[in-house]
C-alpha cells in the first residue's frame, strides 16, 4: 500500500422584508381562501443565484432565509401539499413570495417543480480555516461542463464532507439552475469557487499542506490500495479528454480506479464518487 508523508500537515511543510403577500378574502358570498402571494401581473426574474425544484428550495429556506430577494411559485400551488408547504414556510420566515403562471417558470427551467428562488449570496471556501486544518478534502473540475455532472459532484461532496469544489474561469459549467436543481440542496452546503489558472491554484494548495491526486487511467496506483492523505485535493478531468497536461503536470500523482473493462471510462461524477466515498471511509477508520 502506498504511503505518503505524515506530519501536522500532511506531511507537506508550507512552502513559503416583510412577506408581499395578500390577507384571507372574502365578502358577500364570497368564502374565504388562505393567503395568496401577491405579483401575478410580472414575470421578469430578479437578479441573483437561481435555486430550482422543492428540495433545493427548501434547503434554501432552512440555511440562508435573509439572501432570498423573492420565491416565485407557480400558481394553483395550493393543490400541490409539497409546494403549500413551502409557502407556509416562507411566510412563517417573512421571505417575500410571487406566484407565476407555470410558463414565466418554464422560460428559465422546465423542470422547475413549480417553485423558484432567488437567493443574494452562496457559501465560500474558508481559506483561513484550510491554512490550519490537519484534514480536510477538496474537489477540482478541469474543464467539466456539463451542468448535470457539475450538480452531481457537488451533491457527492457535499454528503461526503468536501470543504469546496474548484473550477476554472472558462470551459466549465456555471452555477446555473439546472446545477441547482441536480445539486438538490447541495448548492447551500458545498462552496464552488472559479479560477483563471487553475494549476496555479492547485500550487498554492500545495503550500498549505494539500497532496494533489489526479484521477486518470494513466495511474499506476489504484484508488483502493492507497492510502489518502489527510489533507488531498481530488483532481478530475473533463467529460471528453480528461486532464489537461498543465493540470496533470501539478499532480504530486495519478490516481485510477479498477475497472473490469479497461477499454471503457467512469463517468466524471461516479469517479468523482467512488473517490470521495474511499476517502470518507479511510477517514472513519
Amino acid at each position: 500500500m502506498k504511503k505518503f508523508r505524515s506530519g501536522s500537515s500532511s506531511g507537506r511543510g508550507p512552502h513559503g422584508r416583510r412577506p408581499d403577500v395578500r390577507g384571507p378574502q372574502g365578502g358577500r358570498g364570497h368564502k374565504p381562501e388562505p393567503s395568496r402571494p401577491q405579483g401575478q401581473s410580472q414575470h421578469r426574474p430578479p437578479q441573483g443565484r437561481c435555486v430550482v425544484g422543492i428540495h433545493a428550495v427548501n434547503e434554501l429556506l432552512k440555511v440562508r432565509p435573509r439572501a432570498i430577494s423573492k420565491l416565485w411559485l407557480r400558481d394553483k400551488y395550493l393543490d400541490h401539499p409539497e409546494l403549500k408547504s413551502i409557502h407556509e414556510l416562507a411566510q412563517k420566515l417573512r421571505v417575500r413570495i410571487e406566484t407565476h403562471p407555470a410558463g414565466a417558470l418554464d422560460k428559465i427551467i422546465s423542470s422547475h417543480q413549480g417553485v423558484l428562488a432567488f437567493s443574494e449570496e452562496q457559501p465560500e471556501i474558508d481559506w483561513e480555516k484550510l491554512k490550519t486544518a490537519e484534514s480536510a478534502v477538496l474537489l477540482a473540475l478541469d474543464e467539466v461542463e456539463d451542468p448535470h455532472n457539475l450538480g452531481a459532484i457537488m451533491r457527492t461532496g457535499w454528503l461526503f464532507g468536501a470543504e469546496g469544489i474548484l473550477i476554472p474561469e472558462h470551459r466549465s459549467a456555471d452555477l446555473s439552475p439546472a446545477v441547482s436543481k441536480v445539486a438538490q440542496g447541495a448548492a447551500e452546503h458545498i462552496p464552488v469557487e472559479k479560477d483563471n489558472a487553475l494549476p496555479q491554484q492547485l500550487e498554492r494548495l500545495k503550500e498549505m499542506g494539500f497532496w494533489i491526486l489526479g484521477l486518470s487511467h494513466k495511474g499506476k496506483q489504484g484508488l483502493f490500495q492507497l492510502d489518502i492523505p489527510k489533507k488531498v485535493v481530488w483532481v478530475l478531468g473533463s467529460e471528453s479528454s480528461g486532464l489537461r497536461k498543465s493540470v496533470e503536470g501539478v499532480c504530486d500523482d495519478l490516481i485510477s480506479i479498477p475497472q473490469s473493462n479497461p477499454e471503457a471510462s467512469y463517468n466524471v461524477s461516479v469517479a468523482a464518487a467512488v473517490a470521495m466515498a474511499e476517502t470518507f471511509r479511510q477517514k472513519a477508520l
